[in-house]
């Protein structure tokens, strides 16, 4: 059964619980907004860095990889409430 307050499950764990057991639709819908954010991302990424966006990322990944985390687990989080928002 799934339990949201379980202390050791990490957000993304808690994350592919939702998915696998919030109606089809919701997650769809959800997947889709966080789908276009990322495209919408990706074009500011290349407007501001050019051919140089992937060497960029891969910083970002080596060097700065617990913010990345936790920006990560805010991401998993935060559409894991959307989900569970309009579940109910």
């Amino acid at each position: 059964m799934f339990d949201p307050f379980d202390e050791h499950k990490t957000p993304k764990d808690k994350f592919f619980e939702i998915m696998y057991h919030a109606n089809k639709n919701l997650v769809i819908e959800e997947l889709e907004d966080v789908f276009k954010r990322l495209a919408a991302l990706e074009i500011l990424a290349e407007d501001c860095y050019g051919d140089e966006v992937d060497q960029k990322i891969n910083e970002v990944v080596f060097n700065r990889s617990s913010e990345l985390e936790e920006v990560e687990n805010d991401f998993y989080i935060h559409t894991m409430s959307n989900i569970l928002t309009k579940n109910e």
